[in-house]
């Protein structure tokens, strides 16, 4: 697989430094690259150094490396450009020094002096213009609007005026303490995730792309849809690891689309396939995009936990994604992969097997041992250095210093939209806990919907597909989690129930159109029509919005409960996935009529549904089907025997 080319829009947003600037950035990079990995091992500063490293170091790059405004003009930084540079700069030595422990104690006591309030309302603007300029504007939209709610509580109406509170109270609370701009959000960015988007990136550099793809090729290439299969399986595992479902749709998505285009899948359906398998991606363990880390922080658990939960429902989505594809394989015929072009399983794990070392590593050092993920990550990383560099020492006798110096800085420029995000998500968060609005939208979800659950859950999946639209995954989870969860809670859903559920709702928005973003990311790469993408991607993924509402009224597919419900459950949940995807496509082991289908769809609902009685009503349909196909295969057979029997 050739290295993913970059889109024009993503050109015109970063420049592509040269000089003194490109020496500035890798310079700047690296060295916090090394910072966190040395805090991963030795342990974190204190929890506002450590957040106020990371967050400016990034916001550094964040101005170096991202235009004012998207353009295809000049990368050469201007004046302007090193005026806000030489901003940065001098707030970043305020703000350092003014975090000596004695000016703590003394701000805890007398609060901020007016240059403190006036350096952090300058963090505030720049930490909104770095998010604008990395993110998009979605985001920042989201954030002024609750600070100019946080300011303007009386006016507003009254299910949610507040009193109000002045400039001087919200940037003391969202910049001086550990609840807004340097709350949990870029607490975690400083910590677990930053250690896993280096991973990503180390796995990147050292073939790991490449071997996932080749890996999944060899294994599904042989079946019908192999190519579009491929997609659903290599996306899935990077997609766990990157962190991102757009950066992952552009990576596999060069190689995957073309593909199954090539074997007969229309361009739609192929850029479709790969922001569902992508968007997925998000949700699938071990890492989920570092998402489980911000929901382990949130709910106060252990981050094996959250994954161990997540395993069951992510087989659920891809096992529906996979037999959408081959479901319109098998009802268009689509042509089988020429064997002798597959990549040989054996010669792929020959070449690539080192790179499930440091995978194991990772599962054995968080369920095993039960090391904190910052650590388990740190030795992670480790044992990927330390294999991969045996290996090209072995086979091309080199060291891979350009791979690791490429990783250290490809992986902290990774980083900046996620923590640029993850401030705003913070301010977002700090104006809720300051003003109550979390406890009023939790009592407007329960006075609208009258107490019941199914609309309440209904209510919440709205706001968080519009408040998810065009946020990096960990903003979208983080923000709506703030807003959604105590609703849910409060009507008597599990804790970690109601988090998995905003979390998948808040990624299933990057295939929901009209802002899937996702899907238009793999329409540049198919050459189709964004908006048409993004509808066939959310039909494609419309299991993602079903299965998220089996954690509320079926919360043993989080295994939650005694085993024996856990397992029928999670087979009928299957069944479910099985018909759900034959209803959509038109196809179960023969073409389905609209009636077939209709009835299918029905089917879906009834075995999703956890209860016996259901159950069995809706697998006969399937069964039905099932033995009519075996019935005319038998005929067809005994048919063509009498006829080789005539003299």
């Amino acid at each position: 697989m050739s290295s993913p080319s970059i889109s024009s829009e993503q050109k015109a947003i970063k420049r592509t430094l040269i000089g003194f600037s490109r020496l500035l950035i890798g310079v700047v990079s690296i060295t916090l690259a090394c910072f966190h990995l040395y805090t991963a091992y030795f342990g974190v500063l204190s929890p506002l150094l450590q957040r106020f490293i990371h967050l400016f170091g990034l916001m550094l790059i964040c101005f170096i490396l991202y235009k004012i405004v998207p353009s295809k003009g000049k990368d050469k930084l201007n004046i302007f450009d090193w005026i806000v540079i030489l901003i940065i700069i001098a707030i970043g030595i305020f703000f350092y020094l003014a975090l000596d422990p004695e000016k703590v104690l003394d701000r805890g006591i007398n609060g901020p002096s007016t240059t403190e309030i006036i350096a952090g309302l300058i963090l505030i603007l720049l930490i909104l213009e770095g998010t604008r300029r990395s993110v998009g504007l979605p985001i920042v939209m989201v954030a002024v609007a609750f600070l100019v709610y946080g300011y303007f509580g009386p006016y507003m109406p009254k299910i949610i005026a507040h009193k109000g509170y002045d400039v001087e109270r919200l940037v003391s609370y969202l910049i001086w303490t550990t609840e807004g701009a340097f709350g949990i959000p870029i607490a975690v960015s400083s910590t677990f995730v930053i250690i896993f988007i280096l991973f990503g990136a180390f796995l990147d550099k050292l073939g790991a792309g490449d071997f996932f793809i080749n890996l999944a090729l060899s294994l599904s290439g042989r079946v019908k849809g192999g190519p579009a299969e491929t997609a659903v399986i290599s996306s899935a595992m990077m997609g766990s690891i990157s962190g991102s479902s757009v950066s992952n749709v552009v990576t596999t998505g060069t190689f995957t689309i073309p593909l199954m285009i090539r074997t007969g899948y229309t361009p739609l359906f192929a850029g479709a396939v790969e922001a569902v398998a992508s968007t997925g991606g998000q949700i699938m363990p071990p890492v989920m995009g570092a998402g489980a880390f911000v929901m382990a922080e949130m709910l106060g658990i252990s981050y094996v936990k959250v994954a161990i939960s997540a395993a069951i429902p992510a087989l659920l989505y891809f096992a529906s994604v996979g037999l959408m594809v081959y479901f319109e394989a098998e009802r268009k015929n689509v042509a089988k992969m020429d064997l002798k072009k597959l990549p040989k399983i054996k010669k792929v794990l020959k070449e690539g097997f080192y790179l499930f070392i440091p995978l194991i590593v990772l599962i054995y050092l968080l369920v095993i041992r039960q090391l904190s993920p910052m650590k388990a990550g740190f030795f992670t990383i480790v044992s990927l250095l330390f294999i991969a560099s045996v290996v090209l020492l072995i086979r091309e006798k080199r060291f891979p210093w350009r791979e690791i110096i490429a990783a250290l800085e490809n992986g902290v420029k990774t980083a900046v939209p996620v923590a640029m995000a993850c401030a705003s998500a913070g301010i977002v968060i700090g104006v809720v806990s300051l003003t109550g609005l979390g406890v009023r939208f939790t009592q407007m979800v329960i006075h609208v919907s009258g107490g019941r659950l199914w609309l309440g859950s209904l209510l919440t999946m709205i706001a968080c597909l519009i408040l998810g639209m065009g946020l990096p995954t960990t903003a979208a989870y983080i923000i709506t989690a703030v807003l959604g969860a105590p609703a849910l809670v409060s009507m008597g859903v599990p804790t970690i129930a109601a988090h998995m559920f905003i979390f998948y709702f808040a990624i299933i928005s990057f295939i929901t159109p009209p802002v899937a973003i996702s899907a238009y990311a793999a329409s540049g790469i198919a050459k189709t029509n964004a908006m048409k993408t993004g509808l066939m991607a959310f039909r494609l993924g419309l299991a993602g919005f079903i299965v998220p509402f089996l954690f509320i009224y079926s919360p043993s597919i989080l295994l939650i409960g005694k085993g024996v419900k856990i397992v029928m459950d999670s087979f009928t949940a299957l069944l479910g996935v099985v018909a759900l995807a034959a209803a959509i496509e038109g196809w179960f082991f023969i073409e389905l009529r609209l009636w077939l289908r209709v009835i299918f769809l029905f089917s879906a609902i009834l075995l999703i549904v956890p209860h016996l009685t259901y159950s069995i009503i809706g697998i006969i349909p399937l069964v039905l089907v099932f033995i009519l196909k075996r019935i005319k295969k038998r005929n067809k057979r005994i048919t063509l025997d009498n006829r080789i029997k005539i003299p």
